[in-house]
């Protein structure tokens, strides 16, 4: 009776799910030395030449910027592609402020692949004999210490504040002006060309052009409707030769076109 117990006992031992799955010492063995030479490779890969970059593509929104954002990635040429990560991209851009990482790609055995967005700059900030470049977005991109060859609108600064270059820009009415440009931008790009600054006042904002005629637009609202009407009004002013020194668009169903021109203000 004893004997068939223990049999028993040994049958149910030998069934028993849990050591079935239990590996063997061999199995061990051999798992962790599988793991270590990959570790080595791996190690031995980072330290060496075979994965190391040789060249870097980058892909811009919008595009047209990629020389400049590839100038500053250069000095990554030579690292190992399995050192290089979303930071060491990152580090590199960190004099571009207006340039945001949106992805990488490390394409081997010898290729960076970097996606990137770039802010536009719209307008030039200005403060007495100083001057920043702004961006779309509304970040201060960087000090200009000489003239655009291409020149951009002029936004004023009041005299107490400080722009800081990647930073957004804070000053209310500042602000305010950039937007209405990055939105006028948008809709009559060839009108903001000649744009020559932008100045917001109790009648509230209104465009400067070159020729020194002003569109009034009041407030920012119906903004994309209202330079519409003015692109019209100003191609009829234009067309009979007019002496008007501005277009006030304001409600845009009823535009006026005045010859009085109350604002002293000029860049």
């Amino acid at each position: 009776m004893a004997r068939g117990r223990q049999a028993a006992a040994r049958a149910q031992t030998r069934a028993s799910p849990t050591l079935l799955v239990l590996p063997s010492g061999r199995s061990l063995a051999v798992g962790f030395g599988i793991l270590a030479a990959a570790f080595l490779l791996y190690v031995g890969a980072r330290e060496s030449s075979v994965f190391s970059v040789r060249s870097v593509e980058v892909a811009t929104e919008p595009a047209g910027h990629a020389r400049l954002v590839r100038r500053e990635l250069t000095p990554l040429r030579g690292t190992s592609l399995l050192e290089i990560d979303g930071g060491s991209i990152e580090r590199r851009l960190e004099r571009l402020p207006h340039v945001h990482l949106l992805g990488y790609d490390r394409s081997f055995p010898n290729t960076l692949r970097v996606h990137v967005s770039v802010e536009r700059p719209v307008a030039v900030l200005r403060q007495g004999d100083e001057n920043w470049l702004v961006s779309g977005q509304g970040r201060v991109l960087r000090k200009l210490e000489r003239k655009l060859r291409r020149p951009l609108p002029v936004v004023w600064l009041p005299p107490a504040f400080e722009p800081e270059a990647g930073v957004i820009l804070r000053a209310p009415e500042p602000a305010q002006a950039v937007a209405a440009l990055t939105a006028a931008t948008r809709s009559e790009p060839r009108l903001t060309r000649r744009v020559w600054y932008v100045k917001i006042g109790d009648e509230g904002l209104a465009l400067v052009l070159r020729d020194r005629l002003e569109l009034r637009l009041g407030n920012a609202t119906e903004l994309a409707l209202k330079l519409r009407v003015a692109k019209h009004v100003l191609a009829a002013v234009r067309g009979t030769g007019s002496p008007a020194t501005y277009v006030d668009v304001a409600v845009p169903d009823r535009p006026v076109v005045g010859t009085t021109l109350d604002s002293q203000v000029e860049p």
